[in-house]
């Protein structure tokens, strides 16, 4: 007898070959868009067994209704308060996943720094995006991730040529207007990093309608000798009922630095999903993230580091603070292969928990195949000290500021990790 998750995912695979065979998918991408097909078809739909996924819900998705995504006409003034003021004029927008030029500002980037509608791209740049797309795809896991390569609509690619310092940060901004549609919203980044490049992303949502959709981004970068990626991620005021999966992907050559913060509030789900690949020598990647949770909201990180060179470092820093009936998971492995020597590797899931409801799921581990290696992995599961909060209230504090301001202790080390002042800032709150 079918189970009602088996009847929803049929459905919802069911809603994928709809989108796989509308008029418009054929395009310069194509051959790239045959391939994560039938990865897709090969790996098929998450199920609670595969590990990666068992802690998210997902009959409650399946059981949704989506459409495909359509992009609207937004006003430009509609918009430009979820624009940061250090990105004033180095904003990429997408509306529905859909890249706008007309919305874009780029004045502040240099010349040296192409932006282009990856579907363009491909006619200047074919060579490497199909070598680094197919490679891609061939290792890739994620269903979602794969869905987003055969089903993207409006992609960009960012091409930072060698020896190019971007001084401002390049915000891209997603734009939802989906009104009352389950629109399925599938923006694509692709980023080269040029050799001596630096660069600094930072990813927001402005919700300017919309309570049904489901977003599924993926930003895939490749970073060359001696570059330096920083990115930063934030999922906030998404409400209960949205469904948000967000998968970077990172292959760094020598002597590269990668660097991630992630601040969410969660939602229905908010599912972030990194795999960093260290190719080169004397690479360093840092990933950190910090989800603070009320009410039923979800939040659920995996990571995967793949050391596949020696004299590398690795670190994860993964917090949560959860009210409530929140929901937190974190399953992140360091892989160490045996050519990896020398390598450095670091992870701790740190989790609090501020309501005796309220559930923190975490399994870090590590796969070591070379025999000179410095890792560690750990996890904490806690709740405030009572003490430290007596302390307080002796001092004047009510009980609620000080719980407020030891949340906000626990919360700071991830959130000043964020480059941006404005939006350090904004998240920096005793509330």
């Amino acid at each position: 007898m079918m189970t009602a998750q088996q009847e929803g995912s049929e459905l919802f695979q069911s809603f994928l070959w709809s989108l796989y065979g509308e008029e418009g998918i054929t395009d310069t991408l194509q051959k790239i868009r045959v391939k994560a097909w039938d990865r897709f078809l090969e790996i098929g739909l998450p199920t609670r067994k595969n590990d990666v996924y068992r802690y998210v819900r997902l009959h409650s998705f399946f059981a949704g209704k989506y459409e495909s995504s359509v992009a609207t006409q937004v006003a430009a003034k509609a918009i430009s308060p979820y624009v940061l003021p250090e990105c004033e004029n180095s904003v990429i927008v997408f509306v529905n996943g859909h890249f706008s030029s007309s919305l874009s500002r780029l004045d502040a980037l240099p010349k040296r720094l192409a932006v282009m509608p990856l579907v363009e791209a491909m006619n200047t740049y074919g060579s490497f995006l199909n070598n680094q797309l197919a490679k891609s795809l061939k290792e890739e896991t994620d269903p979602f991730a794969v869905i987003n390569a055969a089903l993207h609509r409006d992609g960009v690619f960012l091409y930072l040529s060698p020896k190019t310092i971007v001084e401002c940060p390049v915000q891209i901004l997603n734009v939802i207007d989906a009104d009352t549609k389950a629109m399925m919203i599938m923006p694509r980044i692709q980023v080269f990093a040029g050799v001596q490049s630096e660069l600094s992303l930072v990813s927001t949502q402005a919700v300017i309608s919309g309570e049904n959709y489901t977003f599924n981004m993926v930003t895939d970068i490749a970073i060359e000798e001696d570059a330096h990626v920083h990115v930063t991620q934030v999922t906030k005021g998404l409400g209960d009922t949205i469904w948000h999966f967000d998968a970077v992907r990172a292959v760094q050559k020598s002597n590269s630095t990668l660097k991630t913060v992630n601040f969410t509030d969660g939602s229905a789900t908010v599912r972030c999903d990194y795999k960093v690949t260290l190719t080169g020598e004397n690479c360093e990647a840092s990933l950190n993230g910090v989800c603070k949770l009320i009410e039923k909201n979800e939040a659920h990180t995996h990571v995967l580091i793949d050391h596949q060179a020696p004299h590398c470092r690795s670190i994860q820093l993964f917090k949560s603070a959860l009210n409530d009936f929140s929901h937190s998971a974190f399953e992140g492995k360091i892989y160490v292969r045996q050519a990896a020597q020398k390598t450095e590797a670091f992870q701790l899931n740190n989790n609090l928990l501020l309501s005796d409801n309220a559930k923190a799921e975490s399994k870090p581990n590590l796969e070591i195949f070379a025999d000179d290696v410095k890792a560690s992995h750990g996890s904490t599961v806690g709740q405030l000290d009572k003490e430290q909060i007596f302390y307080m209230k002796a001092r004047g504090f009510t009980e609620e500021a000080a719980k407020n301001l030891l949340v906000y202790g626990f919360c700071q080390e991830v959130i000043n990790l964020i480059k941006v002042t404005s939006l350090r800032q904004a998240l920096t709150t005793f509330q």
